[in-house]
């Protein structure tokens, strides 16, 4: 089981977003697999170090559109 996401918490946002329409069709597919991508994920999100004002600057840009984060994808 993931570290990060568990079974269930994960099957339940899954089944959330596939129960919703997007308007897109690509976003509803990159949802679901960024939720399986952080449910496999081994916990690798502990090492990671943000202040309380970079925690505040990512979070305040929320929600963004999917494709303007395309320019932060190497």
């Amino acid at each position: 089981m993931s570290e990060v996401l568990d079974d269930e918490t994960a099957a339940k946002i899954i089944k959330n977003i596939r129960a919703h329409d997007q308007d897109s069709p690509h976003f509803q597919a990159t949802m679901v697999n960024f939720v399986w991508s952080l449910h496999q994920s081994d916990g690798e999100l502990d090492e990671m170090d943000l202040d309380e004002d970079e925690i505040g600057d990512i979070l305040n840009g929320l929600p963004t559109n999917p494709e303007r984060e395309l320019a932060y994808m190497d």
